[in-house]
This record gives structure tokens, C-alpha cells and sequence, in this order.
């Protein structure tokens, strides 16, 4: 008996760890769809373990605490398929004294099917609770279905962080009726509400976003790469110039700058990108900026440069290198961590016999003009910053749709890709 509370104790540990590397691995530049689903796959195999065990399921889990993003993932998850309310209710709760649950609830009701939803989703949007509406919405956007009144609600309530997240909502709906509510809030007191409203506004074809969409653009914080993707795809072709011309001029803007050519995917770039290949400080930035233009993939080709690798000074320190497996999927990835850093030799020839086949002056995305059909290809197989981009210009293309969601279940991906696993 001892042995089988061990087993179960680890499918919760798992699950919990495994969730938490998935969510840093969606937003990794290495990913790609292929790779989000076998992480998914290995986080149901524990939530299966965990599902089938029943109530020893639960009692392992909820013996963990939840403190940790990823126990309130499977916590939440766990309770709602094994339909125990009283739970539910007790970990909404909880959650609201932890500022760090937030993602992980809203993707425990991304990840349940529809059908476990019933009933849990309509008390989440009709809570007097400012955070379970939260919640509620948050679902709703995940499964790309419209909140109603509760988005309503949520628009003019006087809660900013529930506010913020109706107004994200509204772009990833592609609700272009709501798009004046969007643009009543550009000017909102609310860092958070003021990036939604722009966001949402700017993403459904209002002009008036765009200012406020540099305004973030421009200086460090949590929402300056989301401003950046978005912003320079919608300026016309000699604003989109003058803007990256600006940034560069930043004194940390040369990041950014360098980013920007690549959302905006003008081949007029990629003679800039490859001097600054040279630059240590910005050479991997460049490198992605690049691909994301050409559809090259440097690491594939093997134009990266290949660190040294250090001899080990024991047997002991070899050991150690060479192990263990689960040590390399605890790094954390940050932004740029995870991208290779170019070869300027090796670059410079590829360049060379490939330069004739990018025409300045057009805008490209992993090597091609930008249409639905290129799109859609590469939203199956680009990877997932590529597939962010991919998304943001589909939904530029087809105002009115839902945005793409690169972050949800593999499978549900493939499905609304019209593939079949």
C-alpha cells in the first residue's frame, strides 16, 4: 500500500513540475507545435495516474500544499474531474492569496475539455467575486467562446485587474463590435488596463492604439515585447522604418530595434542583421530576427557557433556532466536564453547564395509573402515565437476571428488548424 501512495505522491509531483516547465516551454523560442504536445502528453500521463487513483489521487495531491503555480494546476484540475466542488471551492479561494496561481488556474480550465467545464464556468462569471470572474473570463478566452454579459461586467466594473483582462479578452475574440469599449479605456489610469485597451484596439484596426503601443514599445516592463510584436505590424511601411529607426537610437534599444526588423520581415534588413551578428551583445536577437524573416533555421543548418566544451578536471565531474536528464528541463528559459548564437563566417555564406531570393520592400514571415495559406503553415510547424507572429498576422488579415492561441493543448491546436493527430 505504502509503494502505491509513493507512485501516486510522484504522478502529483510530476504533473505540478511538468506543467511548469510546459508553461515557460510555450513561450520558448526552440519549441514547436510537435514539441508542446509531447510535453502534453507526458503532463496527462500523470493526470491520468492521478485521475484513475481516485481519492488517493486527491489525497496525495492536496497533501503537497499548494504554494506552487504548478500544485495549483493539478490541484484545480484534479478536483474538477473528479467533481468535488468543496475543493474547487477551497483552492478558488486559496488562490486568491497568491498572485502566482492566476496562469496556473486559467490553464487547469484550458486544459479540461468543455464537457468537465459545465456548471464550474457560468459560477466563475456569475460570482460576486471580482477574482473568480477573473477566472471565468480568462476560461472563456482560453476556449475562445464570448463571456456574454459578464464580459459586460467586467468592462464596467471598477476592479482594474479584472477590467484589464475583459479588454485582453476583446482581441483575443476578435470582437470588433467591442472595439470603441477597447479604445474608451486607451486613456484608463491602469498600466494594465491602458495595454489591453491598446492591444485589443490596435489588434482589431484601430489607429488610435498605436501611440499608446510605442508608448510601452519604448521602456523596460512585463508588457514591452507584446507591444513590440504587435505594434510594427501595423504601421505603414515607411512609419514601420522611422519606428525601428527610433528604437535603435534608444540606448537600449537596439534589442528591440533589431526585434522589430524581424516581426516586420522586410528583407531590406537583412544586411543590418547580419553586421550586427558580430555584436555579442545582440548577435543570437539578430540571428532570430533574421530567421524569422528568411524561415532559416540556423541550429538546423548548423550555422551557430558551437560553445567550447570544457574538459571535465575528474571522473567525478564527468559523471556530472553527463547526468541527469531532468537537470536540462529545469532550465529556465529566458527571452533570449534559449536562441543559438550565429556564426558571422557561416552566415555570410549562406547569405551570399541565398541574398537573390528576398526582395527588399515586401513583407515576409519564415521566408514567404505574407498570405492565410503561409500562415496557417506556419502555425503547424514554425516555432513558437514564429507562431505568435503568424497568429497576430492572421488575425490582422481576418479581423473579426479569434486570435490564434499558441499556448493551448497540442491537440486542440491541431484541431483548429483543421489537422487531425
Amino acid at each position: 500500500m505504502k509503494l502505491l501512495e509513493d507512485v501516486i505522491e510522484e504522478h502529483a509531483e510530476e504533473a505540478a513540475f511538468l506543467w511548469h516547465q510546459r508553461d515557460m516551454a510555450v513561450r520558448a523560442p526552440d519549441f514547436d507545435l510537435d514539441d508542446v504536445m509531447e510535453w502534453d502528453e507526458r503532463v496527462d500521463a500523470h493526470l491520468d495516474g492521478l485521475l484513475i487513483a481516485g481519492e488517493t489521487g486527491w489525497e496525495q495531491t492536496s497533501g503537497l500544499g499548494f504554494e506552487d503555480p504548478g500544485e495549483f494546476f493539478t490541484g484545480l484540475w484534479l478536483a474538477i474531474a473528479l467533481g468535488k466542488k468543496n475543493c474547487v471551492d477551497e483552492l478558488l479561494l486559496a488562490s486568491e492569496d497568491n498572485s502566482e496561481a492566476d496562469r496556473a488556474v486559467i490553464s487547469a480550465l484550458g486544459w479540461l475539455e468543455p464537457d468537465k467545464l459545465q456548471g464550474v464556468v457560468r459560477a466563475l462569471l456569475s460570482s460576486d467575486s471580482p477574482h473568480q470572474q477573473y477566472f471565468g473570463i480568462g476560461a472563456c478566452a482560453l476556449h475562445r467562446v464570448n463571456p456574454g454579459k459578464a464580459l459586460d461586467r467586467a468592462l464596467e466594473g471598477e476592479y482594474p485587474t479584472l477590467r484589464a483582462r475583459g479588454l485582453k479578452a476583446i482581441g483575443e475574440l476578435g470582437l470588433v463590435e467591442r472595439i470603441t469599449a477597447a479604445e474608451s479605456d486607451l486613456d484608463h489610469p491602469d498600466n494594465e488596463c491602458r495595454f489591453w485597451a491598446s492591444w485589443s484596439a490596435g489588434l482589431l484596426g484601430s489607429d488610435k492604439a498605436i501611440n499608446n503601443l510605442k508608448s510601452f514599445a519604448r521602456v523596460e516592463g512585463p508588457r514591452r515585447r507584446a507591444a513590440v510584436e504587435l505594434v510594427i505590424k501595423l504601421m505603414p511601411s515607411e512609419a514601420a522604418h522611422s519606428w525601428i529607426r527610433e528604437l535603435a537610437a534608444q540606448p537600449d534599444g537596439l534589442r528591440w530595434a533589431l526585434m522589430s526588423a524581424g516581426y516586420l520581415g522586410d528583407p531590406f534588413y537583412l544586411e543590418p542583421l547580419m553586421k550586427q551578428l558580430a555584436n555579442e551583445t545582440v548577435a543570437a536577437v539578430a540571428g532570430e530576427a533574421f530567421e524569422n524573416i528568411t524561415g532559416l533555421n540556423i541550429y538546423e543548418e548548423s550555422l551557430e557557433i558551437i560553445p567550447e566544451v570544457l574538459p571535465s578536471q575528474s571522473d567525478e565531474d564527468e559523471d556530472e556532466v553527463d547526468e541527469p536528464e531532468e537537470d536540462n528541463e529545469a532550465r529556465v528559459l529566458g527571452d533570449d536564453e534559449a536562441l543559438v548564437i550565429p556564426d558571422p563566417e557561416k552566415m555570410a555564406a549562406w547569405y551570399e547564395s541565398n541574398h537573390q531570393h528576398f526582395t527588399p520592400g515586401q513583407r515576409l514571415i519564415c521566408g514567404k509573402p505574407i498570405s492565410a495559406e503561409h500562415l496557417n503553415k506556419v502555425l503547424r510547424s514554425g516555432q513558437q515565437r514564429q507562431r505568435r507572429s503568424a497568429a497576430i498576422d492572421l488575425a490582422i488579415i481576418n479581423r473579426g476571428t479569434p486570435l490564434f492561441e499558441t499556448r493551448a493543448r497540442g491537440q486542440a491546436q491541431l484541431k483548429a488548424l483543421g489537422k487531425t493527430s
